[in-house]
């Protein structure tokens, strides 16, 4: 848009009179954006609306066939209703036919999300019209899809292929003895970088076996966890159904049968009780649209208003490449408020200040560079990965150097991770803050988690990334430190329901043979610390203060109890660790998050002007 003063007038010109000529308003975009088609960029109109179409061409099979028409000449078409008086079936069928998405916004913020869903979505698209065919190789194999995934001229229709993000369809298969090799899946899809159709072969090929020795076969969890998504997606389409019938109390109880259902994930779970919410206040108008919105998601294997990267954590999560919960914090991330330049330059110059040259300022100073070049979270993973690897580490620790070594054998992502819980991934994690420092959400957390898995990917590391990550986010939007004992309090209800059952070995000598979870440990050690009076030093000297994670953590929690309102002293004592890089640059990252930077900080020119480049981007 190059002239927006000349827009709004004209906006500020339309009258309300009722009427809505939806389809005419369709037609008028799909002419403008079919001026320009083209074979190697992804074409798409944005149909908002909040009326029935009640002017103009009204009939449903006439508006969908054309926009069906349109996407076969390649624009898409992606529809958004606003409010409880639109047809909600007339939207969903043309975000089917224009192959599309098509979203329930509820409330002007929304609708924000809901375009960075589509952009984030456009910009990562690596096929569009993706086909599915299942072609059987035997007599008497039959295909049965058990979710709503829809079918046109024997092809199963699916979301346009998004790079890094997993798309499930789930199938019952019906064959007779002795067939090993029963079909063939086909996929088809439209490449926007070259212009060009392809077409991918999988056969499907089963080991034989006796009956009972098949029916002694332990699920896969991962079948399992698709069947409770597409038992819940019944559930929903069936409690719809009730619903509109009258009988909402059936309805209710059908939702809560589907919460109870074994194995579902949390991001489904979340949704579903979302919907049964506006079932019990008696939104009808609201709980169809939700539902509709939801179903047409699940069919296609799309995305919703979670955006891509809420997608890409749940299932990473789900599957156990991220060893975590989803939690309250992953679902949501950080509310979004005002933080200030001056508080995450601070931040920034505190952990420069308290680094001092150690593997911490050069990782940190990695991390920033590349994300100074990619705002975008998961394009920004493919930079971050080679900036770190390539990062000049005078004395790199023995987990950095298991990560090199992961990379230079050419392991991938989400594998390049270590196992060993120290603090490596903990100690970079404040430049993450800056991915979206003011909106929050969901791809605030993507930043923090998928940023910080890629050198250290287990339960101790994320949950400690992600707590400190939202600790420095609550330090910039205060206006003074919070309570001294708020610190625990706050690790606390953020960790409790994103630690998995790992367990972890103390290794400081009062507590020897003690195992447990981090935030077990943590609660342990910091009441009966204070219980005996012990200073900062007296504890670090009892608990260890190098870089494990069973160190480092309850270190830092009691250093900010401590001093967090005296920044100085609290960097001085985390200089007095065994590690006192990391400390030091936990330390200073959260003074300066919380009191912005001090006088006399020392921080090389060059950081600070990347400091300064990157928090005015």
């Amino acid at each position: 848009m190059t002239r927006p003063q000349q827009l709004l007038p004209l906006i500020e010109g339309i009258q309300v009179r009722g009427s809505t000529a939806l389809y005419t308003g369709w037609a008028q975009g799909a002419t403008e954006g079919g001026r320009n088609l083209s074979a190697t960029r992804l074409n798409r109109v944005v149909l908002l609306t909040d009326g029935q179409a009640n002017v103009g061409q009204t009939n449903p099979d006439v508006i969908c066939d054309a926009v069906h028409q349109a996407a076969v000449k390649g624009l898409q078409t992606t529809t958004l209703g606003f409010g409880a008086d639109y047809n909600e079936a007339l939207l969903r069928s043309m975000a089917a036919s224009g192959g599309g998405n098509h979203f329930f916004v509820e409330s002007p913020e929304q609708l924000t999300q809901v375009f960075e869903v589509e952009l984030d979505a456009m910009s990562s698209t690596i096929g569009s019209a993706v086909r599915l065919r299942l072609l059987p190789l035997a007599e008497g194999v039959t295909v049965e899809p058990l979710g709503e995934i829809e079918s046109r001229e024997g092809a199963y229709l699916l979301s346009d292929l998004i790079a890094d993000f997993r798309m499930e369809q789930l199938f019952r298969l019906h064959l007779p003895a002795g067939v090993a090799a029963p079909l063939t899946a086909r996929l088809s899809w439209h490449s926007p970088h070259d212009g060009q159709e392809h077409v991918l072969d999988v056969p499907l090929e089963l080991p034989l076996m006796a009956s009972a020795e098949r029916l002694a076969l332990e699920p896969h969890p991962e079948v399992e966890q698709s069947l409770a998504v597409a038992m819940a997606a019944r559930a929903r389409r069936e409690a719809v159904e009730a619903m509109r019938a009258g009988r909402r109390d059936d309805a209710s109880r059908m939702l809560d049968r589907a919460l109870r259902t074994h194995k579902l994930p949390a991001g489904e779970k979340s949704r579903l009780e979302r919907l049964k919410g506006t079932l019990d206040r008696g939104d009808v108008n609201v709980t169809s649209k939700m539902a509709m919105s939801q179903s047409h998601s699940y069919s296609r294997g799309s995305v919703n208003l979670g955006g891509i990267e809420g997608h890409l954590i749940e299932g990473l999560i789900d599957s156990g490449t991220l060893p975590i919960q989803q939690g309250r914090f992953v679902n949501q991330g950080p509310a979004a408020a005002q933080r200030g330049q001056a508080h995450s330059q601070g931040m920034l110059r505190g952990l420069f200040a308290g680094a001092d040259g150690s593997e911490a300022a050069a990782l940190s100073l990695a991390t920033l560079r590349a994300l100074g070049y990619n705002r975008h979270p998961l394009q920004f993973n493919v930079s971050l990965i080679e900036s770190l690897a390539k990062a000049p580490v005078a004395q790199p620790s023995p987990s950095f150097l298991e990560f090199q070594e992961r990379h230079r054998q050419g392991i991938k992502w989400p594998h390049t991770g270590v196992a060993t819980p120290d603090a490596g991934a903990l100690r970079r994690v404040a430049p993450l803050t800056l991915g979206r420092l003011e909106q929050g959400g969901v791809k605030a957390v993507a930043y923090v988690l998928l940023g910080s898995a890629l050198t250290h990917n287990n339960t101790a590391s994320l949950v400690s990334c992600l707590w400190f990550s939202a600790l420095l986010w609550d330090l910039m939007a205060l206006p003074s430190p919070p309570a001294p004992r708020g610190y625990l309090e706050h690790f606390q209800r953020l960790v409790g329901d994103l630690e998995t059952g790992t367990v972890y070995r103390s290794r400081a000598p009062r507590y020897d043979g003690w195992e447990g979870k981090l935030s077990e440990y943590v609660a342990l050690v910091i009441p009966e610390a204070r219980a005996r009076g012990l200073t900062v030093a007296q504890a670090m000297a009892e608990w260890g203060s190098d870089d494990y994670l069973l160190a480092t953590v309850p270190c830092l929690l009691y250093l900010l109890e401590s001093h967090a309102h005296q920044p100085q002293r609290c960097l001085v004592e985390a200089a007095a660790a065994q590690d006192p890089g990391t400390l030091g640059a936990l330390a200073g990252a959260a003074m300066g998050a919380l009191h912005g930077t001090l006088p006399d900080w020392k921080v090389a020119p060059g950081i600070d002007q990347e400091i300064e480049r990157v928090c005015q981007a």
